[in-house]
């Protein structure tokens, strides 16, 4: 087998080889196996690197960039950034987040990030033995690709009204400051729904109760299976990162329209195990003393995405949240009031303060 062959294979990222490669010899193979658990133990100490060894491993996601939330930053109008996503409105977006993330959280430069073509951003400030949260925004997105969006009666407008619209800037801070990894999605949900089941991450005609006239025309084959693609390559994602990281608590985030009866805020526990119930009743209780009004399972008991992390790894912390748009935005669910949504941010992230007692000891 040839070195630069056998180096890439066991660790893409951390060894470059060049186009020459070397043929390695009997006197040669022990630099090689030392050299290769080196490699290796490096992989095993840094769960970042084993993470990302994974995903160029397997090539499902394709290419993808990984990174420093700094180095993406000051390279976000170069041209190989510009161009590694679908469109440029998807550049946009992506382009937008990173300068957000830079101004609100001044010490995220060194925050790793990876980031996929289709705008899945995960960053991460995982703290090796500490607590680490594992946060989920997949509404936030607003980006369809254009010949999606032809096919569509909803304009951007309208989908605005539909989409969990800056949730990631209400629930970020608790990875950004605490620690964790955060996966936020920018791809709309209109696009492809991660939060329900393969079959139905398309939306049909009548699928759901708040979305009707959807489709001017129907999709091309080749439409579906690119969407059912990205759906795959973010479940394999989710896979890896559970795989290879070890977390306190698994969160979803999401935010739901100011109906009648609906709460400001709800915990949505359908999916969590008994165990951890007291822990979030404590978490309930914070938000209580707070000033805020919160219920359980008020209307959404938590969506696909946990039920499938709770049947691949029952043993796991996990739950979800709505927040009413009443609490971050104007009433016509139009416009989002940046103070409202940093103070909702920071009370927030108070409640994932959790002492060692209340039950999270079999993590560490």
């Amino acid at each position: 087998m040839k070195l630069g062959q056998m180096i890439k294979a066991v660790s893409p990222i951390l060894i470059k080889p060049h186009k020459s490669s070397l043929t390695v010899g009997l006197s040669d193979r022990f630099f090689l196996f030392t050299l290769i658990n080196k490699a290796i133990r490096t992989i095993e100490e840094d769960p970042h690197l084993n993470f990302i060894s994974l995903l160029k491993s397997y090539k499902i996601l394709g290419r993808i960039l990984y990174g420093t939330v700094h180095g993406f930053y000051r390279d976000r109008n170069k041209a190989y950034f510009k161009h590694f996503f679908k469109d440029k409105e998807l550049w946009k977006i992506v382009k937008e987040e990173l300068e957000w993330v830079t101004s609100e959280y001044k010490n995220s430069g060194d925050i790793k990030l990876t980031i996929t073509k289709r705008g899945v951003m995960v960053f991460d400030n995982y703290q090796k033995n500490s607590f680490n949260v594992l946060l989920l925004t997949v509404h936030s997105g607003t980006w369809v690709p254009k010949e999606i969006q032809k096919k569509m009666y909803p304009l951007p407008k309208k989908r605005y009204m539909y989409e969990d619209v800056e949730t990631h800037k209400i629930y970020s801070r608790i990875v950004m400051e605490k620690g964790g990894i955060w996966i936020d999605n920018k791809q709309s949900r209109f696009a492809c729904d991660f939060n329900r089941n393969i079959t139905k991450c398309i939306y049909q005609e009548g699928q759901e109760w708040w979305i009707k006239n959807l489709w001017k025309e129907p999709l091309l084959k080749s439409e579906i299976d690119d969407i059912k693609k990205s759906y795959q390559q973010f479940y394999f994602t989710l896979a890896k990162l559970v795989e290879t990281y070890r977390f306190n608590i698994i969160f979803d985030g999401h935010s739901m329209w100011n109906l009648p009866d609906r709460p400001p805020l709800s915990f949505g526990t359908r999916h969590i195990h008994k165990f951890y119930m007291p822990i979030v009743k404590s978490m309930h209780r914070k938000l209580i003393g707070m000033g805020y009004s919160a219920a359980f399972n008020k209307p959404y008991k938590g969506g696909y995405i946990l039920k499938w992390l709770s049947k691949m790894f029952p043993d796991l912390f996990i739950f979800s949240m709505e927040t009413n748009k009443c609490m971050y935005m104007t009433p016509n669910h139009k416009t989002p009031l940046v103070r409202k949504i940093r103070k909702l941010s920071q009370d927030l992230t108070k409640i994932f303060d959790i002492d060692i007692e209340e039950g999270l000891e079999h993590r560490n």
